[in-house]
């Protein structure tokens, strides 16, 4: 598995542990996790607990109503 610039394994751990706490689907929770993981990447974001909280609920607000 390929981490986003910057980030470490400790990171997805950290990023998986807050996106486990949305979703029970942990057939995709490594995939949603690196995809939440780019998107903080992308946007100039880091990889706080506050900043990727706020990522995924953002991630699963937009996946939950399909916006």
């Amino acid at each position: 598995m390929k981490l986003p610039y910057g980030a470490n394994e400790d990171n997805f751990k950290k990023c998986k542990k807050i996106v486990s706490k949305f979703t029970n689907d942990d057939k995709n929770l490594d995939e949603a996790t690196l995809e939440i993981m780019n998107i903080a990447y992308s946007s100039g974001g880091d990889y706080s607990d506050e900043i990727l909280l706020e990522y995924v609920k953002a991630y699963f607000k937009k996946a939950y109503f399909n916006w």
